[in-house]
């Protein structure tokens, strides 16, 4: 997600506070038509489960049992389709074909605010081209101090360049030496000799990293260490040679390769940690403690510190799930209500994402109450949400208690489909995850009956194939959706488009060929791209093999909002 908290709030605010009046004049009639079937309700997979350490609310259910398979449209209107989907809930099979793999031995200086240590990547070759040289992005670099590159137009940091050292070819033992782009956190590595296509190799190095004093995904602020994209890691190699977009402070910037990672973390004995994958064994030792974490099947490795985490656990059909915030320094006076209902949306996005679009296959998801100055933030396995007193608190206008808090949450495990299982070039087609995590707050409004979260662009936007409305959008630079980050004209076009109209559009899809079946789609973009790199190409081949080429209203709505797509 990643949004500015000014930005992110004026979207929230037209997202759920809207709405409202909107939806206040709906019928029951109306109400029920929309609900979403519940295959499995939490209540019924939780029977099975032990929560520990707090009793949680049952997720939140006021369907009428009788009505449970209530089609989201008639049902004559509800086209067939050309190709056989996945059922809801099906698994998401982790890649049988070799990956790459980091080996890191880090430790975190809670005194210096450093990062650093020792890795190993094993990877391959996997282009038809001979490399010549490797490129690494070094985000953290980014954060140097009076530079304030993370920022272009805002704060300055006090981050520093990172120090690289010993960076050796396996094959032969070399050192190599590096160099950077005045893009700092672009790295090249001239190898000692070429490797070819298919070809195998070990790349070691030492690094050291300042982690800024920031309230930001990178960053520590009272004492909640928050590390992310802390280590130089190997770019994506594509058709146009090594990707290395420009860094920017917005949604999700970054692009990488499914890996698996092997990490040891020593840290201070007080401090609790939370990291992608999930914890093979502890040792504290002189004040240390020295964790294990193996994490298999991502594209990145991140972790939270804190000496004052106050923690709650829970469970859905198979995931351990942790919820986090900061005891020191409290929000507001409602922290362990706010909690537990984040624990519940958690469970309850899993539900609705499962059923959607394919089971989570980890075993494990955190969710971290942190500083940070954005709404919230995804990564493998992990995700971080703001927390201040607007978001930690429950407000009177809310169907849901901490409907505004639940809703980032439930945007943030989206992206652990639309990121994280399925992966993209966040900087060139932005929309294939932020429109993507946008939509799941609707599947997750649709799966709690939360009007509020869904009938706003069923009734005011259902005009988006409307060739005025599409002319208007795109004097206001709103569309072609799918475009990269740096061809809209400013910030404001960028948010409206990737995170407002992107997620509408696709909800239209939905309206047009119908829940199950849209859900079925995307369902099968997942089965043919998870675990890999996917492009908007992909997406529009599945779903116009799935509804075929001859749906006037899906053409025009695909033709009018997107670039260069549309049936064959």
């Amino acid at each position: 997600m990643k949004k500015n908290v000014k930005i992110m709030a004026l979207v929230l605010t037209a997202s759920l506070i809207v709405p409202l009046a909107a939806c206040s004049k709906k019928t029951k009639e109306t109400r029920k038509k929309r609900k979403t079937k519940k295959t499995t309700s939490v209540e019924e997979t939780e029977k099975t489960k032990k929560t520990t350490q707090t009793e949680i609310e049952e997720p939140f259910d006021d369907s009428d049992p009788t009505d449970t398979k209530a089609p989201s449209v008639p049902t004559d209107s509800v086209p067939d389709m050309l190709i056989t989907l996945p059922e809801e809930n099906c698994a998401i099979e982790f890649p049988t074909s070799e990956t790459f793999r980091y080996t890191m031995d880090l430790t975190l200086d809670t005194e210096k605010n450093q990062v650093g240590g020792h890795v190993d990547i094993e990877f391959f070759n996997y282009s038809e081209d001979t490399w010549d040289e490797l490129c690494f992005r070094d985000y953290s670099s980014l954060f140097e101090e009076g530079s304030g590159a993370a920022y272009p137009a805002a704060t300055k940091t006090n981050g520093a360049l990172t120090e690289i050292n010993n960076i050796t070819d396996g094959r032969s033992g070399e050192k190599i030496d590096y160099r950077r782009d005045a893009d700092v956190s672009v790295v090249w590595v001239k190898l000692s000799s070429p490797l070819a296509p298919n070809e195998k190799m070990t790349l070691s190095y030492d690094f050291t990293a300042q982690i800024p004093t920031i309230a930001d995904r990178y960053g520590v602020k009272d004492d909640v260490f928050n590390v992310t994209n802390f280590y130089p890691i190997l770019a994506e190699y594509t058709e146009t040679g090594w990707s290395h977009e420009a860094f920017y402070n917005m949604g999700e910037c970054f692009f990488s390769e499914i890996s698996q990672y092997d990490v040891t973390l020593t840290v201070p004995e007080n401090y609790m940690v939370l990291s992608t994958g999930t914890e093979a064994s502890s040792k504290t030792d002189g004040g240390k403690t020295t964790y294990k974490f193996d994490a298999p099947n991502v594209r990145d490795f991140v972790f939270c510190a804190c000496a004052s985490f106050e923690k709650i656990e829970g469970d859905y059909d198979g995931t351990h799930i942790n919820v986090v915030y900061d005891k020191a320094h409290p929000a507001s006076n409602q922290m362990d209500e706010c909690l537990k209902a984040c624990l519940k949306a958690s469970q309850d996005s899993l539900a609705a994402f499962n059923e959607a679009f394919g089971k989570y296959p980890y075993p494990e998801l955190d969710v971290i109450l942190a500083p940070i100055d954005a709404g919230g933030m995804e990564y493998p396995n992990l995700v971080i949400i703001t927390v201040d007193s607007f978001y930690c608190s429950s407000n009177s206008y809310e169907d849901i208690p901490f409907q505004t808090i639940s809703v980032v949450v439930a945007h943030e495990i989206g992206h652990q489909w639309f990121m994280g299982i399925v992966g993209s070039n966040s900087g060139m087609e932005p929309w294939l995850d932020e429109s993507f995590a946008s939509y799941t707050e609707i599947v997750y409004g649709e799966y709690m009956d939360v009007d509020s979260l869904y009938f706003y662009y069923s009734e005011s936007f259902d005009d988006l194939k409307d060739p005025a409305t599409q002319s208007s959008l795109k004097a206001s630079d709103i569309i072609p959706i799918n475009r990269s980050y740096y061809s809209f004209r400013d910030t404001g076009s960028y948010v409206m488009s990737a995170y407002e109209y992107g997620k509408m559009a696709l909800y239209q899809m939905e309206e047009i060929l119908g829940r199950e079946n849209f859900h079925g789609i995307i369902r099968e973009y997942v089965r043919r791209n998870a675990f890999t790199n996917s492009t908007a190409e992909r997406f529009f081949e599945v779903l116009f093999e799935a509804a075929g080429p001859n749906n006037e209203n899906l053409n025009k709505l695909v033709e009018g909002c997107f670039e260069g797509v549309g049936p064959s």
